[in-house]
């Protein structure tokens, strides 16, 4: 939509152009040609008063006459011009002439007609179009709003769904209860993977979608994908495997959230086309110079495979096969759409290879510029609190959450002690603040949208304290996603962002990292 209307404002403009610049020649042309008439007049007059001089005084008379008809005349004409030099398009020249130069009269009124219609045609399409403009403006403000607000109000409730479907499932002992609880969760991950891909779609299309550039372990992200994964392959009865070239760096700069969206979507097609063999992740290095490295990521499977006439077009929006392949496996058939999308704007390329009821492999190419040379990049595997008993890991630490809605308090409380973390709750900023000013925290968990005072305006009261205080760490917990968040979330204070549903361990993690980076700097 908005391809045409630009191309229609570039059309207008251009035809506008057009238009004054003939304006503007017509009436140029007009006014030499009055002056070059005028010069011929008095030329003509002069040889017409001799002839009279010596036909006589009524030669003299005549001569007189037909010079001052034709001065007249082109006075008109001058002035008519003039008069549409200055914006009057209504000028007309009236004459009683009826000789050559009524003919002048009637081509200047017939080129000022023109030019008055076609001028106020252009006007209509201009405001047509400004019109048009402000609408199209509107609708996307409208889209906006309520692709925001669609995203919090499902994700606010789809964060407690899930949170306590995957607290029960841990509980749980029945067979049966344990089935139900899976169900539950599947349909949930399913439910937030299409909200997340209308998002993401809105977003390219509108070329809102951002990315970060930050230091990251490739090798963490591929496991976290397999981890997500691994329980969709297992009901499956789907293998699911992944291997890295050993030289790959402990550390590379880029953006680990969108490889990490691209690499999950194109596994949980490769599961979702499967139903026997396996799926397989390939990390290899293609190039590695001093400071950068070119990474392929191949994402392999033993499923259906697609046919070679629909290889390219499964990339298009919507695209997704035959309708029994719509009915059989599901989805709006945006995800490639998207992970192509993504890739290009990585600056990579993503191709695929496919034999029908063979297989089909996916894969692309990436340049990655190297992060912490020297040194040892610390993984999940180093972390210290591993062998610590689950319920002592949050041993001796106070959260202060943050939170309006009392479900996901109750969520946030009991996933939380059950790690053993001392948990404080605020209905929002105000109590929050009250709360903090009274008692040491450790950590807070900030939600952002609240009555009274948001996780903003809280936060930016924080940081502005006198005292050590100010420097507690402060995790964004926010069911908003929309471009820049993040970005806002970080420039007024913020330490971290978690988007919900989030999973526990992501909480775990945070917390874990954010407190033990706050004991360096903070007094004991």
């Amino acid at each position: 939509m908005f391809r045409i209307l630009f191309r229609r404002l570039n059309e207008i403009s251009i035809l506008k152009r057009i238009h004054y610049i003939i304006y503007g020649i017509g009436v140029l042309v007009l006014v030499g040609l009055c002056s070059l008439w005028l010069r011929l007049s008095f030329i003509a007059a002069y040889t017409l008063g001799t002839i009279g001089l010596m036909c006589g005084s009524a030669g003299i008379i005549i001569a007189i006459s037909v010079r001052d008809s034709v001065v007249e005349g082109i006075k008109g004409i001058v002035t008519g011009a003039g008069r549409i030099k200055r914006g009057d398009l209504k000028a007309r020249i009236d004459g009683e002439s009826k000789n050559e130069m009524s003919i002048l009269f009637w081509t200047f009124n017939e080129l000022v007609r023109k030019l008055e219609t076609h001028i106020t045609e252009v006007d209509r399409l201009s405001l047509l179009l400004s019109k048009e403009e402000e609408q199209t403006r509107h609708y996307q403000k409208v889209k906006e709003y309520f692709l925001v607000n669609m995203s919090h109000e499902i994700r606010t409730p789809m964060n407690a769904i899930l949170g306590f479907a995957r607290y029960l499932q841990e509980s749980l002992k029945d067979p049966d209860q344990l089935e139900s609880i899976k169900m539950i969760i599947k349909s949930g991950d399913h439910l937030l993977v299409t909200l997340n891909d209308i998002l993401d779609f809105a977003n390219i299309e509108t070329g809102e979608i951002s990315f970060v550039c930050l230091p990251f372990n490739l090798r963490d992200s591929i496991q976290s994908v397999c981890m997500l994964m691994e329980s969709k392959a297992r009901i499956k009865g789907v293998g699911l495997s992944y291997t890295l070239d050993k030289n790959i760096p402990d550390a590379i700069y880029g953006d680990s959230i969108r490889l990490s969206q691209i690499i999950l979507s194109l596994t949980s097609n490769a599961i979702k086309f499967t139903e026997s063999g396996g799926v397989s992740i390939f990390v290899r290095t293609i190039s590695d110079q001093e400071d950068q490295i070119l990474i392929e990521f191949n994402v392999k499977d033993s499923g259906i495979g697609i046919p070679s006439s629909k290889q390219e077009e499964i990339f298009n929006p919507f695209e997704q096969g035959s309708n029994h392949m719509k009915r059989k496996f599901g989805g709006i058939g945006i995800g490639l759409s998207i992970v192509k999308h993504l890739v290009t704007l990585m600056g990579g390329e993503i191709k695929v290879k496919s034999i029908q009821n063979e297989g089909s492999e996916f894969y692309f190419r990436m340049s990655f510029f190297k992060a912490n040379a020297g040194g040892k990049w610390e993984t999940s595997a180093n972390d210290p609190s591993k062998g610590i008993l689950e319920s002592e890991v949050g041993k001796g630490i106070s959260v202060l959450v943050v939170e309006d809605n009392t479900i996901n308090q109750l969520l946030v409380i009991k996933l939380l002690q059950k790690k053993g973390y001392q948990t404080t709750v605020a209905e929002n900023g105000k109590i929050a603040l009250h709360k903090y000013n009274q008692v040491d925290f450790d950590i807070i968990l900030m939600d952002l949208q609240m009555p009274e005072m948001d996780g903003y305006e809280t936060t930016i009261h924080i940081r502005n304290l006198d005292s050590y205080k100010k420097n507690i760490p402060i995790v964004a917990m926010t069911a908003h996603t929309i471009k820049g968040e993040s970005e806002k979330c970080l420039k007024i204070g913020m330490n971290a962002y978690i988007s919900k549903p989030f999973q526990a361990t992501e909480l775990y993690e945070k917390i874990r990292l954010l407190v033990k980076e706050s004991k360096k700097v903070m007094p004991v």
